[in-house]
């Protein structure tokens, strides 16, 4: 399976988890979405900087005190789905 796909599929979880949970605030729903369209899934860039975009939004909304602490365990379980997929496909 290539990164794309790899990518593709946990976009797809992503908002199934976060976007479409209605108990996850506003504005944490409208960032992720935007830095999966904007970074993870904007196949102009190289898959490093995309990864490492989408992280930095992430790691940024887990600081948000309004964030369920689920959907706060979810965001770290991407951060480390993603961390990986940087690491399978970089050699």
């Amino acid at each position: 399976m290539s990164a794309d796909n790899t990518i593709e599929e946990l976009a797809s979880v992503i908002r199934d988890s976060i976007i479409d949970d209605p108990s996850v605030p506003r504005n944490i729903r409208a960032n992720v979405d935007k830095s999966l369209s904007e970074y993870l899934l904007n196949k102009n860039d190289d898959v490093d900087m995309r990864i490492y975009s989408t992280l930095s939004v992430f790691e940024e909304q887990t600081g948000d005190p309004n964030l369920p602490q689920h959907s706060r365990t979810k965001l770290f379980e991407f951060i480390n789905a993603l961390e990986s997929i940087v690491q399978k496909y970089k050699n």
